[in-house]
């Protein structure tokens, strides 16, 4: 059998040329691939699992459960402390609703006032670090838009993220239409959402999950460890498996004598003898002290740990590490706010300006971040002096610069 004569392997005709039956007679050919056997599931997000919705509880099969996110959260100090941390630098940012010009309205100044309190009952720093928490902990976070019984916008409340429930269509995305999510109580399904109602807003979505993946999530393995190495450290000053000391007595002692001194001891040094712990005592009969505990309990791996976790966050480690040079310290600081702090504004800001949108009606205004970098008094001044001396200023246009 002759092969197909190929003027272009391009487009259809590649395909002809790659499914011709006569392909089969070429050497070391490509094969045949084989038939599609369901082509109408063209542009499916992903393999997702089968009857993936009828599953009630929420990232049931995506490694490390939610509850168990919260516990570790909670669990290891440092990685609170850089949780907390973030909220912080975060909080300390100033905002502001303007119209896309630029420019404030009546309209830009009434929804400001309004987002002072977004559930009415928290003032906006609480419920930003609220947010912040289900951010960074669980990347589950979800926003309930309430309205009145005419349909105007009453509050935005935020929810406990890991009771929702994402549904899929058949192409492994977020229904546009009908219910979109479900909430999970008591292992029971207990309320349907549609997009409109419920912004479920993660910010680090993947192809091929359905839920997020957090910064606690990326450090679980490192955490674990941490753990553990802090409660053997822990356990150096409430208990152990070795004693703190061991003497060693006269070698014609018997068990009778061994055990009546050690009796003899522990009277002078029990529970109810704490202040004659302290200090130390000679006994006759040449006996020799042996120290049976390790004296590091830091060293350079609890630094690397803590290097991991503040990483994670984009955060400076300069406070738990050796001291390092002022230059260093700085850039260090510098870099870990541009890095960490600004998608995390990017990210709030996109939340804000779709609930504008889709809830308060009013695509024409945005949210926007007023929070500008410090510039330090010296640099400040080295700014002022070259104004003054090239006349861009005048002394008084500087004094209420600086009164300001």
């Amino acid at each position: 059998m002759n092969a197909p004569v190929r003027t272009s392997l391009c487009g259809s005709a590649m395909y002809e040329w790659v499914t011709n039956p006569s392909c089969r007679d070429h050497w070391f050919g490509p094969g045949i691939p084989p038939r599609p056997m369901a082509q109408h599931t063209a542009g499916r997000a992903f393999d997702y699992p089968v009857a993936v919705n009828l599953r009630w509880a929420p990232k049931q099969q995506e490694g490390i459960t939610f509850a168990e996110l919260r516990a570790v959260a909670d669990s290891y100090d440092l990685l609170r402390l850089a949780i907390e941390t973030r909220k912080d630098e975060v909080e300390f940012c100033e905002w502001r609703i303007q119209g896309r010009d630029g420019k404030e309205s009546r309209a830009s100044k009434e929804l400001q006032r309004d987002l002072m309190s977004p559930d009415r009952e928290h003032t906006w720093h609480q419920w930003q670090r609220m947010l912040l928490e289900e951010l960074l902990v669980t990347d589950a976070t979800a926003i309930y838009a309430r309205k009145t019984e005419g349909g105007d916008p009453f509050s935005l409340e935020v929810i406990d993220g890991t009771t929702i429930k994402r549904i899929l269509d058949d192409t492994g995305r977020t229904p546009m239409e009908g219910p979109a999510y479900q909430q999970v109580l008591k292992g029971v399904v207990t309320a349907n959402y549609e997009r409109s109602e419920l912004f479920y807003f993660p910010r680090n979505v993947r192809v091929n999950r359905i839920y997020g993946y957090s910064p606690v999530e990326q450090v679980v393995s490192t955490v674990n460890i941490a753990l553990r190495r802090q409660a053997h450290q822990l356990s150096y000053y409430t208990e152990g498996s070795v004693p703190d000391s061991i003497f060693a007595v006269p070698s014609e002692w018997n068990s009778e004598q061994i055990s009546e001194f050690q009796s003899h001891w522990n009277s002078l040094f029990g529970e109810g003898n704490i202040a004659n712990r302290r200090g130390a005592r000679f006994v006759p009969g040449g006996t020799t002290y042996i120290n049976t505990k390790e004296a590091i309990l830091k060293d350079q791996y609890d630094e690397w740990l803590a290097r991991i976790i503040c990483f994670a966050f984009s955060i400076s480690p300069q406070a738990l590490i050796p001291q390092m040079n002022r230059a260093t310290a700085e850039v260090a600081e510098e870099s870990s706010k541009s890095s960490g702090l600004e998608p995390i504004k990017n990210w709030l800001k996109g939340l804000m300006d779709r609930i504008i949108s889709e809830v308060y009606l009013m695509p024409e205004l945005e949210f926007c971040w007023l929070q500008k970098a410090a510039i330090k008094p010296t640099d400040q001044a080295s700014i002022h002096a070259v104004y003054l001396d090239r006349g861009v200023l005048m002394p008084n246009e500087v004094r209420g610069e600086i009164r300001a």
